[in-house]
């Protein structure tokens, strides 16, 4: 049943995404000239989409979430799931994604319109990324990233790569940290299952470029692993048991 469960949502997926969310983007983008917001449509699908699989979203630290959209959301990356619970618990955004995306037909230049940034493997290629980042944001666009680089098979947080932490120091806009639990257990990497059940998101203080002026770009990573991680399972268990030691 989780097998079929997770090719039915794969195919949901991918059927509304053609069938609603491209016309929907192309009447917001084209004819509205409203790119920007066009991926609002995301959070009544997605909302809808929850409800038919059994996948209850909860939000802890809402308060931390600022009102203006300045600002680039940084999260840990278990499943496919992690990108479409953004949407409906934090705020419409795009995303910095993997070049390759940019090959699909037509699929790219819609990545393209609604602000999408790619990043490539040759490091060269991503040269100022950060003033790209920066004038996203100036124009009202949410930007989030996974900086562990790829999902995590067993739910524990990878090492965070560099990049946009020392775009935040160079350029100067704020990050904030969101931690996404469980959703690895709710859609599998590892194999095709998906499985009803809660996803948690935890937001954490926004952290300002004035918090993290005197920080190196490493310090301002580890810091943001440490508080991102801090709110798995896995380490609030490690906690638990130290303080019983």
């Amino acid at each position: 049943m989780a097998f079929i469960r997770a090719i039915l949502y794969y195919l949901n997926i991918a059927i509304c995404l053609f069938v609603i969310g491209l016309p929907y983007m192309f009447y917001r983008g084209v004819l509205c000239r409203r790119w920007a917001d066009s991926t609002r449509v995301c959070i009544p699908f997605f909302n809808t989409t929850f409800k038919l699989f059994g996948i209850k979203v909860e939000i802890e630290g809402k308060e931390n979430i600022p009102d203006h959209k300045q600002f680039v959301i940084v999260a840990n990356h278990q499943s496919f799931l992690d990108i479409n619970v953004i949407w409906p618990t934090i705020t419409i955004t795009s995303f910095i994604a993997k070049a390759e995306l940019w090959k699909i037909p037509v699929f790219g230049w819609v990545l393209n319109k609604i602000g999408c940034i790619p990043v490539y493997k040759n490091p060269r290629k991503n040269l100022g990324m950060g003033a790209i980042v920066k004038k996203r944001l100036e124009d009202n666009v949410t930007i989030s990233v996974f900086p562990e680089g790829h999902r995590s098979n067993d739910g524990h947080m990878l090492p965070f790569q560099n990049g946009i932490f020392r775009m935040a120091k160079e350029n100067k806009f704020p990050l904030l940290p969101v931690t996404i639990v469980d959703s690895g257990k709710r859609l599998s990497k590892t194999k095709w299952a998906m499985t009803p059940g809660v996803v948690k998101i935890v937001v954490h203080p926004l952290q300002t470029p004035e918090s993290f002026e005197n920080k190196s770009a490493t310090q301002l990573r580890d810091e943001i692993h440490n508080m991102i991680s801090s709110a798995l399972p896995y380490r609030q268990a490690a906690t638990a048991a130290n303080k019983e030691a």
